[in-house]
């Protein structure tokens, strides 16, 4: 979302964008956990958010701990990216990567995500005894060939606990921000109407001068299949945040539409309650 009042509510897309990958050491990773055993370990990674924000808790994360000035996404875009970063491989290697416009998933309906053959950090920590969570957005699919297959759930990837958004911080989803999908679709669905009025106006034409015969019936299911298509293209945006908004927890939704009101607060929470387990 690049709109002008992005370093404005930079704070907000940060809490959204923020994945809390959460685990208990009971054991070994690939480097050692610098605490005893069964201490908490707690790693922050935050990304997808093109603005610097300062917390006083951030800012004492970075003095207590280690600061990281060199860095490289595999994208700049939330779904590759993302992918990139549980897997270690290039988004193209596991089919995160994309050559259209969007290159993102959009909807939560989307049959494609994550493979669930591939690797990720979050299943090699559970191997070794470690409990995760992640708390925020995912981005990275859902479901498979049914609504509740959850083949691309976080749940599937190694992750104990998911608490958060399924796709993105759509601009869709706040009321009175206006429409992602609505600006996208706007040019090519003028110029759509535009076609096909013009189409039906010289056959109309071209019947009325007797050059070629059009069965009425052909240009009335004509018709009909343009009303239809524009009925379901309104029906899609006036219920867009009620299909493909929510919030859930593992595999339950527990509030569609979202609502962004106390989001971080509630995204904390999470993470705290997790943490004292």
């Amino acid at each position: 979302d690049h709109s002008p009042h992005k370093d404005q509510n930079c704070s907000k897309v940060l809490s959204v964008n923020l994945i809390f990958l959460i685990v208990f050491a009971s054991d070994a990773l690939i480097s050692p956990c610098p605490f005893p055993d069964n201490h908490l370990c707690v790693f922050f990674y935050f990304f997808s958010c093109l603005c610097f924000s300062r917390t006083s808790n951030i800012d004492r994360l970075a003095e207590e701990g280690v600061t990281l000035t060199q860095h490289i996404a595999a994208s700049p875009l939330c779904t590759p990216s993302r992918a990139a970063f549980l897997t270690g491989r290039y988004p193209i290697r596991s089919g995160m990567a994309a050559f259209s416009r969007v290159g993102v998933f959009l909807f939560s309906a989307s049959s494609g995500g994550l493979p669930s053959e591939e690797i990720t950090f979050s299943k090699l920590l559970k191997q070794r005894g470690y409990a995760t969570a992640l708390i925020g957005k995912w981005h990275l699919g859902m479901n498979c060939e049914s609504s509740n297959d959850f083949c691309h759930h976080p749940l599937s990837h190694g992750f104990d606990y998911f608490y958060g958004l399924t796709v993105t911080n759509f601009r869709d989803c706040k009321p009175g921000q206006g429409s992602v999908f609505l600006k996208g679709v706007q040019k090519s669905l003028v110029i759509t109407i535009q076609i096909t009025g013009i189409t039906l106006v010289s056959l109309a034409i071209v019947q009325y001068l007797g050059l070629l015969k059009v069965p009425f019936q052909a240009l009335g299911y004509c018709l009909l299949i343009i009303a239809i298509s524009l009925a379901v293209l309104i029906f899609f945006f006036y219920h867009f945040r009620h299909l493909n908004c929510f919030l859930m927890r593992d595999h339950q939704i527990i509030q569609q539409p979202l609502s962004y009101e106390n989001l971080t607060q509630r995204l904390t929470k999470e993470a705290m309650q997790f943490i004292r387990r």
